[in-house]
């Protein structure tokens, strides 16, 4: 017994299970055999595919099949020993040492395989694999193995591979033919069609991001991955192109007129179509100083730049700094399939018909993730939407953001410059870590900035059309509109019944005209020649009569319809008023949501430490080790925890609605002294200091949950970006400084400050580059509102910090001071 060696060994049929659940299908699969050409520093991947012929240019070890794929490269090659270890040895890699190590093949190309199961995908395809290989020799390699035989043997060293040398035609490369094919009807008949959508997904369609030639054919039909999609790109409304080096994220835009028709072609025609587009520029112009003239197909583009530790929130901090997932870029082409561009002339010289051009694109849609230009899988593949397009969607603005429906792009990586992304195993998916989830929050970052920008513009479309039909209307207030209302069902009242003795005249006027035609035709003989004369003009006079008649009947359903506006002013003027008042409200009541918010955060924090405190002491009173001591203690933190609750509800109090009207003199200096214990209970956990500078001091009369309010929010936005600072930089002291200087009040921080690309629009609403989950970008739209109320502004000083940005908000107050 102690002669025998024991050894582990495997069943073949493993092998085969393990090919089948790590390769999911044919797509997959021919996928993982492109990568290995690539691998190989290929500067070509020939592949073709015949689901019924026989492969005839070369001597095969099984020449009897039906169907058969070719893949064929100009790489590396292997010698037999590579033969033996890589294709021959299941999992043994030496791509995962070369990536390990750092190093690239010869051609700079870090490997994208690292598994070693790579080959199990040629299973999935067909029943017989034969390799001719050749290294820079004058020998190459020939071995052949059948799947089948992986079903019938007991062990993996007993499945026969087939093994032999030939005399190579070309210096160096592999050729690959798999023949028995297991499933011809993937690539035949509607399939065909599905799988040249498919190719796209999988290999870039964008010659920009693809490494290398891909060369497909399909019984004899050539698959083309670039003229379509070139000829599709034309036609996209809006273009986003970004790239991020690591530090700096940059993102560029261009948006097509075409963008504004929207539902209404019209309001187009009349106020862009006209003079393409440069009154709307010059409006535009106005509120977007980054935004500029296109001089090609394109309206206008703009370029923004976002710093990687300054500007993006959410990022996740890993060994002392923030996870930096490595750089990155990509694409994302904005479509519509709205029926005006049916009549667009390059669509019809490109796709014939609207239908074909939309049966063409979606079949493209979505964003892909592009390693070395070949897809990871799922993302944006079969209706993936790993960017939440739907999620951004709104009821109001959702015409006008990224649908997945009508966008195509990718986002690129590298194997080696992004190695902290790592596949999973079964290529479906990225390996959750810190790194791959800042990528996440970078992107959706990019998403909601090109949402941001999308909704802007077409805000800003929507004002311009109301200021130009204002001009041209005279109307400007809801009053005046039903003024003009009123007098209209006035003037109708005065004019109606010189309407009816209009119709009566006329009618009259007809009546008399066909009797004097009827009597002369009647009576010819008796008739003089100017009567006849005359009954020829009759008749022309009664044509006119009768259109006059034909338009006098239209007028009366008008003014039917006239006599009823009063009814319609009665029901409209009432909802209308209710409206303007529900608007007034609107940025108090918001405002009162986010205080709300903020205190209900407290609460919380409040009620976890009393639970905790209250499990410790139930232990003790159940192992009867409660003491005189304890029960001291206890109410002395019960009484501080009750007074910590009046501290929040004193400060929500002012705001409240039943509050809201009332207005106090209030002195800032007692006013910021009184809420102090609050903001400080709240800023001491995050050990961020408040100072408060008094220069000169002065009284304003203002409702105090109003004031609250405006704090709050100001004093929110700083928290979170000073919290976001300090993860990053732990030795960060922040703080928060409010100066008072009749009649100014100054609010600012020392963290990072205002972001460039945003800080012209600060004020408006939804602008922010906190995460979707962290902000909705209404703080500071609100502040500003809220203030407007009270005939006050708030700007952003023009003075710059230690990292060149704006951070100071200026208060005046001056036109409340008492």
């Amino acid at each position: 017994m102690a002669n025998k060696q024991y050894h582990f060994d495997i069943t073949p049929h493993i092998v085969k299970q393990l090919g089948e659940q790590l390769v999911s299908d044919e797509i997959t699969a021919l996928l993982e055999l492109i990568k290995n050409s690539y691998d190989a520093d290929a500067s070509y991947v020939s592949i073709e595919i015949n689901t019924t012929g026989q492969y005839l240019k070369g001597q095969l070890y099984f020449p009897k099949h039906k169907g058969f794929i070719v893949v064929e490269d100009d790489g590396f090659g292997m010698s037999e020993d590579t033969i033996m270890k890589s294709w021959l040895i299941i999992s043994y890699s030496q791509k995962r040492q070369l990536k390990e190590a750092k190093k690239t093949t010869p051609n700079g190309r870090t490997p994208l395989g690292d598994k070693g199961l790579g080959r199990l995908s040629t299973q999935r395809l067909a029943d017989f694999c034969e390799i001719f290989t050749n290294e820079k020799t004058l020998q190459g390699t020939h071995i052949a193995f059948n799947w089948k035989d992986f079903e019938k043997e007991e062990s993996l060293g007993k499945v026969t591979v087939k093994a032999t040398s030939y005399k190579p035609k070309r210096k160096h490369g592999t050729t690959l033919v798999l023949t028995n094919l297991n499933h011809a009807e993937v690539w035949e008949g509607d399939n065909l069609e599905k799988f040249k959508g498919q190719v796209s997904q999988i290999i870039s369609p964008y010659k920009e991001n693809r490494p290398f030639d891909v060369y497909i054919k399909i019984n004899e039909i050539a698959v083309d991955l670039d003229k379509s999609n070139e000829e599709l790109r034309d036609l996209a409304i809006s273009r986003f192109e970004f790239n991020f080096d690591s530090l700096t994220l940059v993102l560029k835009g261009k948006t097509k007129l075409a963008k504004f028709i929207g539902n209404n072609r019209d309001d187009f025609k009349t106020f862009l179509e006209n003079d393409n587009g440069r009154k709307f520029y010059s409006f535009l112009k106005k509120k977007h100083k980054d935004i500029h003239i296109s001089s090609n197909s394109f309206f206008i583009h703009f370029e923004r730049k976002f710093d990687f530790n300054k500007d993006i929130g959410g990022l996740e901090i890993f060994k002392g700094e923030r996870a930096n997932p490595g750089p990155f870029y990509g694409v994302i082409d904005e479509f519509t399939y709205d029926n005006w561009l049916s009549n667009d002339e390059n669509l019809r010289e490109i796709f014939g018909k609207m239908s074909n051009y939309r049966d063409f694109a979606q079949s493209q849609v979505g964003i892909k993730l592009f390693r070395n230009g070949f897809a990871v899988k799922p993302f944006g593949i079969n209706g993936d939407d790993w960017l939440r397009l739907r999620e951004s969607q709104t009821s109001g603005g959702s015409y006008y953001t990224l649908r997945p429906a009508n966008v195509i792009g990718y986002f690129s990586i590298d194997e080696g410059e992004n190695d902290k992304l790592q596949d999973k195993t079964d290529r479906e998916g990225l390996v959750s870590n810190p790194y791959s989830r800042n990528f996440f929050t970078i992107s959706y970052f990019i998403r909601d900035e090109i949402n941001r920008y999308l909704e802007s513009i077409r805000r800003s479309y929507n004002e311009f059309l109301k200021e130009y039909k204002t001009v041209n209307s005279g109307i400007k207030t809801v009053k005046q509109a039903f003024d003009q209302l009123k007098d209209t069902q006035t003037k109708t009242d005065e004019v109606k019944e010189e309407f009816k003795e209009a119709v009566s005249t006329v009618s009259k006027a007809i009546s008399d005209s066909n009797k004097i035609i009827k009597a002369v035709k009647s009576n010819p003989l008796f008739s003089t020649d100017l009567e006849k004369q005359t009954v020829s003009k009759v008749e022309n006079i009664l044509k006119e009569l009768l259109a006059i008649q034909n338009t006098l009947t239209k007028l009366e359903k008008v003014i039917t319809r006239a006599e009823k506006l009063t009814e319609v002013i009665n029901v409209l003027e009432p909802k209308i008023h209710v409206l303007e008042e529900q608007l007034d409200n609107f940025s108090e009541l918001a405002s009162l949501g986010l205080t709300a918010e903020s205190v209900s955060h407290e609460f919380a924090s409040i009620a976890d430490r009393l639970a905790e405190k209250s499990s410790l002491y139930s232990n003790k009173v159940r192992n009867k080790k409660m003491t005189d001591s304890d029960i001291y203690v206890l109410l002395e933190y019960i009484n501080s925890t009750v007074n910590g609750l009046k501290v929040q509800l004193k400060h929500l109090d002012p705001a409240l609605k039943y509050n809201k009207e009332k207005k106090t003199p209030i002195k800032l200096s007692v006013f910021f002294k009184e809420e102090k214990e609050y903001y400080k209970n709240r800023l001491d956990k995050n050990s961020i200091e408040f100072k408060l500078i008094v220069s000169k001091d002065y009284t304003i009369t203002i409702n105090r949950g109003k004031l609250v309010q405006i704090i709050d929010n100001l004093i929110n936005n700083s928290e979170y970006w000073l919290k976001e600072k300090r993860k990053s930089e732990p030795k960060f002291s922040p703080s928060i400084v409010i100066k008072i200087d009749n009649p100014w009040l100054y609010f600012y921080d020392n963290g990072y400050g205002i972001a460039p690309a945003i800080q012209n629009e600060i004020f408006e609403p939804f602008v922010t580059t906190k995460p979707k989950e962290e902000g909705r970008g209404l703080g500071l739209f609100i502040i500003q509102q809220l203030l407007d109320s009270s005939g006050c502004l708030i700007t952003l000083e023009p003075s710059l910090n230690e990292h060149k940005r704006r951070y100071i908000f200026a208060i005046n107050l001056s036109n409340i001071i008492q």
